[in-house]
């Protein structure tokens, strides 16, 4: 996903706090994992 992306998922989303939440909670969770397995 790019920032476009994010910035569209969000004007999308806005009304509905828990999506977004979930959106992000999903990056972030992938970002971690990732990172996680590349150091170890």
């Amino acid at each position: 996903m790019t920032r476009d992306d994010l910035i569209r998922e969000y004007k999308a989303q806005s009304g509905s706090w828990p999506a977004l939440v979930g959106v992000y909670a999903v990056i972030v969770g992938a970002m971690a994992l990732s990172g996680y397995l590349m150091v170890g």
